[in-house]
């Protein structure tokens, strides 16, 4: 018996002195502010106010605190993602369903009402219509492209129990085809455009959600087109004999492969072009000058992990381009799917401008337009969030 209780006391000891040690090392090691896999800003440590001790959330921002800055968390986290992919082998790992190669992102299930998004789609229209107008009104031309979305463009890549979004997709996407049609706005429907290519190319990347650099030359290409055959304003084309095309030997850490934080392997690479005549310009983010100005953001030699910020630096709220030359002025707005057609889309203007509504809060994008009065806005919105009225759906005033 006596033996026993001083096993049990050892054993409480050592359980007591391990949490101390983690606890310990916890609150003295320096603090990370960023988790790199996660792509998230991990919690900050609460401050010590006596009246605040009081409040129902402050000893829940001490666990988020020891939750992401505890001991080992991240060998834990990885043991955890490793565990769940090759042994129990989870259909779905971090809110990632790994299907044939690809890794899709998951989508929660959902009830489609027509009506719903009947009343969305109607909004966005009506949002885009008073847009245009204001576009037109100093004569400038506007332009809506629509673009598929990962898990639209692998619908039958999902399994038969998961959620792939068809159904919405479908509803969304023909209410609205409808509803733009009767407006006159002009619109270019990327989804068509890249199915009915008669050799397509790897249109989304197999580890990230967005589509792949090809996809963006030919939305990029498919856009000049458009302007050039609607015989307002001219854009040169940068046809693929005029761009040298070039694959990063840089491992790519894509969006969904970091959910899984590296684990299955980074054996993707991504690719950028750079036309064969030289193109000199300027380029201002957010109001500073670079010194050194790019459109892409690339490591010092070919061993570094890349991801999707090498397009443009990532997303940037407002970036100014200035080539110098006597070229129609163009503004881009949208989200990160813009950032690989901008890359190529500077070449055939004059003064190109780019603006992702989510960051950008100087002004709204009517009154933006109506300071700088670009001759052509080109709008970039992906199907997942067509009908939705936040960031780049909020464009007037």
């Amino acid at each position: 018996m006596k033996n026993n209780k001083l096993a049990d006391l050892l054993f409480i000891s050592v359980f007591l002195i391990f949490i101390l040690i983690v606890a310990t090392v916890t609150i003295i090691k320096p603090k990370a502010q960023v988790s790199y896999y996660e792509n998230r800003t991990l919690a900050g440590q609460p401050g010590f106010e006596t009246r605040a001790v009081l409040d129902i959330d402050y000893f829940q921002k001490w666990e988020k605190f020891f939750t992401d800055h505890a001991a080992g968390r991240a060998t834990l986290v990885r043991i955890g993602t490793l565990t769940d992919l090759s042994i129990i082998k989870r259909p779905v790992v971090n809110n990632v369903v790994t299907s044939d190669g690809i890794l899709l992102g998951f989508n929660a299930y959902e009830t489609v009402s027509a009506e719903l998004i009947r009343a969305q789609s109607r909004a966005i229209v009506d949002e885009l219509s008073a847009f245009d107008s204001v576009v037109s009104s100093y004569g400038g031309v506007f332009y809506f492209v629509t673009v598929p979305e990962h898990y639209s463009w692998y619908f039958d890549k999902y399994p038969w129990y998961l959620n792939n979004r068809s159904e919405y997709t479908q509803a969304s996407l023909e209410v609205f085809m409808s509803d733009i049609s009767g407006t006159g706005i002009k619109h270019i429907g990327m989804g068509e455009i890249l199915a009915g290519l008669s050799e397509p190319p790897a249109v989304f990347s197999a580890t990230d959600h967005h589509y792949t650099f090809r996809s963006a030359y030919e939305t990029y290409r498919a856009i000049v087109n458009r302007i050039n055959d609607d015989n307002v304003f001219y854009l040169p084309l940068y046809g693929e004999f005029d761009l040298t095309f070039l694959i990063l030997e840089n491992p790519f850490l894509g969006s969904r492969m970091r959910r899984l934080l590296g684990i299955p392997g980074l054996t993707e690479r991504i690719e950028i072009a750079f036309p064969n005549e030289e193109v000199q310009f300027t380029r201002s983010d957010n109001g500073k000058l670079r010194e050194t100005p790019g459109v892409y953001s690339l490591p010092y030699n070919v061993w570094d992990v890349v991801d999707y910020t090498v397009y443009m630096g990532g997303d940037i709220p407002e970036t100014v381009i200035d080539t110098g030359r006597d070229l129609p002025s163009i503004l881009i707005y949208g989200d990160s799917s813009t950032n690989a057609v901008e890359c190529l889309m500077y070449l055939s203007g004059g003064v190109f401008r780019s603006i992702d509504l989510r960051h950008y809060k100087d002004m709204s994008l009517s009154e933006y337009v109506e300071m700088y009065k670009p001759d052509i806005v080109i709008g970039i919105r992906g199907y997942e969030v067509l009908l939705e009225k936040t960031g780049n759906g909020v464009l007037m005033s």
